[in-house]
């Protein structure tokens, strides 16, 4: 098949004629990381087939949504008022909502800022009435959708300023973290003050905008992490007690790692740490093997998140276990950086006990240098407790890309390497995909083998991937892979929308048409959602962009019932699994 490129392009929009492809996924070879494409793995049914027409068929451009700059936040399709048609949120700087013909309906912008996080849409009280929540400059701001339009929900927004500093809030996810029936909203922000300033970077709020406080307590909940001592609290948790410094990705993820019913909240931040709460603000102990080195607090147990990760196994058997050797510094050893990484829950081998999966970045030398980008997996805690946050057998060694591609300045933005978990090859077992920022896609198997990777560069020397999604486009019960692409500003044909097949080999290449240019990078960040928007039973592609609003895609021959992850953070809750 060919690629259509310039004149030819937008000739093909025109008339409505299908976006063809180029060929298989080899082939894209020099820039950062190193070698092109492969394929590899399983190609099974994942779900029930449908009425099949036969091979994917190229997505259709249907048309363009004017919007503003596009950051990560993914839209979404749902029927906000239960009337059977399904309305469109994206969220840009503002908030819109168009019809299922794309005409816009409401639009809110009364905000401070940029909406960087995936928004969430939800009945946050049972109330029936859906709510509409975005992180917004500081702010989290949460609507209600009554008669037709935007109405600004009761008890928002909510101030995530602490310690004296403004942030910007960059994670956000629902849950019911305590089986009442109600939904609360965790928000991670980019607060670097420091603990003993009053500084919090986690955020639990109720559907009526105060922070979550579960009956019974003796301690303050939320927000984490805070200066108080006692039980509960961080400041002598462990003695050590606990500090955490901003979280500038999506930074959040839910589920449940423990036996109890309750459902946990995994946070990562900029200072090496990977915490994991209750939803009563109380931090999870690590596994008892992990003890603290120094002298003040020797062989006292660990909370997740009171402890660096290293890249090297043995490195952190002997630092935190055996209590030998010299003290590690990332001058010799590769220390793990969770800047941008939203941890994500999956049950890897079947068992019934979830795992954390998070994709920190792998820094050495002084001053730091990422060497790559790498999986790492986790267990629960489980049982006794006796394995929590250790790594997963079979994970010691840690699947990593190649060096990352790197920038002048700080545009465009990096990547946000979030963690896909699907049963992606029928196989029974999840597979983990993840854009690694080094100019590929990987799939990972359940045990941290590589199956493939795809090149997604297209010559450019600066060129990032979204987080990928995954959706059955031909009803043949086996899954495709989406992604986007997003390069430097001044490079005006960045903009990608992939399909690739199970087996990582490249079925449509479509370059976004007629793009635009913004200051902040060129093509699309956030990850494409898959919906039926008109109800016609068949997918549309949303693709939203830094610089020229939203492009829509059908999907001819495409149907509803396989889509296992449909969009940025796996659904509407944007927990990092699965939701609906």
């Amino acid at each position: 098949m060919r690629q259509i490129r310039g004149w030819l392009l937008t000739s093909l929009i025109a008339s409505g004629a299908a976006l063809a492809c180029s060929s298989g996924g080899g082939g894209h070879e020099g820039g950062a990381g190193g070698g092109g494409s492969s394929t590899g793995g399983q190609t099974n049914a994942t779900c029930t087939a449908g009425s099949s027409e036969g091979p994917v068929q190229a997505p259709v451009f249907w048309k363009n949504l004017r919007g503003e700059t596009s950051w990560f936040a993914s839209p979404l399709v749902v029927d906000l008022d239960g009337d059977g048609k399904r309305e469109l949120v994206a969220a840009y700087y503002s908030l819109f909502v168009f019809d299922s013909e794309g005409q816009l309906l409401a639009k809110a912008d009364d905000g401070d800022g940029r909406v960087y996080a995936p928004h969430v849409v939800a009945d946050l009280d049972a109330d029936g009435v859906m709510d509409l929540v975005m992180g917004n400059g500081k702010h989290v701001r949460a609507y209600e959708w009554r008669a037709g339009t935007l109405t600004a929900k009761p008890g928002w927004p909510v101030d995530t300023t602490t310690g004296g500093n403004a942030p910007e809030v960059r994670g956000l996810a629902a849950a019911d973290l305590n089986g009442d029936g109600r939904l609360e909203v965790i928000a991670t922000t980019t607060q670097t003050a420091s603990t003993e300033d009053g500084g919090a970077q986690v955020f639990v709020i109720s559907a009526s905008g105060a922070p979550h406080q579960p009956p019974g307590l003796s301690w303050q909940a939320w927000p984490r992490y805070n200066a108080k001592t006692g039980p509960g609290n961080d400041a002598d948790r462990n003695g050590q007690g606990h500090s955490g410094y901003g979280c500038f990705g999506l930074n959040v993820g839910v589920g449940n790692i423990d036996d109890d019913p309750e459902l946990e909240i995994l946070v990562t931040y900029d200072n090496h740490h990977l915490q994991a709460f209750d939803h009563d603000g109380v931090a999870l102990d690590a596994s008892p093997w992990f003890t603290n080195r120094s002298s003040d607090y020797s062989g006292q147990r660990l909370t997740w998140g009171q402890f660096i990760r290293w890249a090297d196994p043995e490195v952190e058997a002997q630092h935190y276990h055996e209590h030998q050797g010299e003290w590690p510094h990332p001058k010799w050893a590769e220390w793990l950086q969770w800047t941008a990484s939203p941890p994500s829950v999956v049950d890897l081998d079947g068992d019934g006990k979830n795992e954390v999966i998070g994709v920190p970045n792998v820094e050495k030398n002084e001053p730091y240098e990422t060497q790559a980008y790498a999986v790492m997996a986790l267990e629960g805690n489980h049982g006794d407790g006796s394995r929590a946050a250790m790594r997963k057998p079979g994970w010691e060694s840690l699947p990593r890309g190649g060096r990352p591609i790197s920038v002048s300045g700080y545009y465009p933005p990096g990547g946000i390497p979030a963690p896909v978990a699907v049963d992606l090859q029928g196989d029974a077992r999840p597979e983990v995909l993840v854009s690694l920022n080094d100019g590929h896609l990987y799939a990972f198997d359940a045990s941290g083998a590589q199956l493939w990777r795809f090149d997604y560069r297209f010559d450019k020397r600066v060129m990032y991937a979204s987080e990928p999604v995954v959706a059955d486009l031909n009803q043949d019960g086996s899954p495709e892979v989406l992604l986007t692409t997003f390069g430097a500003p001044d490079v005006k044909d960045s903009g990608h929308l992939v399909i690739l097949a199970q087996n990582g080999a490249l079925l449509f290449d479509v370059p976004l048409p007629n793009p635009g240019h913004n200051g902040n990078g060129n093509g699309a960040p956030a990850a494409p959602t898959v919906g039926d928007l008109d109800g016609d039973g068949a997918l549309e592609i949303f693709v939203q962009t830094f610089d020229h609003g939203m492009d829509v895609f059908k999907v001819p021959g495409s149907g509803t019932d396989c889509v296992l992850w449909a969009t940025a953070r796996g659904g509407p809750l944007r927990t990092g699994q699965v939701s609906r």
